[in-house]
C-alpha cells in the first residue's frame, strides 16, 4: 500500500511513518521543511510544500491508495481566533483528493468534533468545553475540519485524541465513542497505531472513534 502522510514530520507523523515503514508499505512524506525528515529509507519519498500549495499536494496523493493527516493546531490560549491554518490545509487536502478521484482519508481530532455514535461521558463533553473556552482557534479549527469532512465524499475516519504525551506506553489502545468508559491520556505511539491500523480496515469509515491508553 501507498500511503502520503501529511504532518508527516510532527511528533506524531513521525511515528506513522515509522508504523508504516514497518509494515513494509510505501510512504510519501509531505513535509514544510527539506530537513524535516531525516529518516532515510527505501520505501520512502519525501515531497517538501507549503500546506496550501495544491500542486505539490497533488504530487503527492496522485498515486496513494490512502492519506493520513498527523497534522493539529497549535495549543493557543489567545482570546482572539487567529487563522485556521489546519483547517485550510484540510480543505487543500479534501478538495485534491476528490479531484483526483482518492477515496480513503483518516485525519486527527479531538472531541471537540461530535460523532453521531457519541453517549455522554466525561471524555465525549468535557474536552470540547475545555478547548471552547481555553482554546479558541483550536476549537474553531476542529469544528471547520468538521463541517468539511461531512460535506465531503471521502471515505473518512477521524481519529479523536485526548491529552496526547510521551510519558505514557504505547502497548496497546482503546477505542469508545462514549459507550465504553474511555481515559483522558493516550500515548504518541499509540495515535499512531490507530491512525495506520484505521487504514488498513474498515471498521471506522465515516466514525470517529476515541482512542485511549489501555
Amino acid at each position: 500500500m501507498l500511503i502520503t502522510i501529511f504532518g508527516a514530520s510532527g511528533a506524531i507523523g513521525k511515528l506513522v511513518v515509522k508504523e508504516a515503514l514497518t509494515h513494509g508499505d510505501q510512504v510519501v512524506a509531505y513535509v514544510r521543511r527539506a530537513d524535516a525528515l531525516p529518516e532515510n529509507h527505501p520505501n520512502l519519498q519525501v515531497v517538501v510544500g507549503s500546506l496550501d500549495d495544491h500542486r505539490k499536494m497533488e504530487d503527492a496523493i496522485k498515486n496513494s491508495d490512502a492519506v493520513i493527516s498527523a497534522l493539529g493546531p497549535a495549543l493557543d490560549k489567545s482570546r482572539k481566533v487567529k487563522d485556521l491554518t489546519i483547517a485550510r490545509a484540510h480543505e487543500t487536502i479534501i478538495q485534491t483528493m476528490q479531484a483526483l478521484n482518492k477515496k480513503r482519508f483518516v485525519t486527527l481530532g479531538t472531541p471537540t468534533v461530535k460523532a453521531k455514535e457519541d453517549r455522554s461521558q466525561i471524555a465525549t463533553v468535557l474536552p470540547g468545553i475545555i478547548a471552547r473556552f481555553l482554546f479558541p482557534t483550536g476549537y474553531q479549527e476542529m469544528k471547520r475540519i468538521e463541517q468539511l469532512i461531512h460535506k465531503s465524499n471521502l471515505e473518512w475516519t477521524v481519529v479523536r485524541i485526548i491529552n496526547p504525551n510521551i510519558e505514557q506506553d504505547g502497548k496497546s489502545y482503546g477505542i469508545s465513542f462514549g459507550d465504553t468508559k474511555a481515559g483522558m491520556n493516550v500515548s504518541r505511539e499509540n495515535v499512531a497505531k490507530c491512525l495506520y491500523d484505521s487504514v488498513c480496515k474498515s471498521a471506522y469509515i465515516q466514525k470517529m472513534p476515541i482512542v485511549f491508553n489501555k
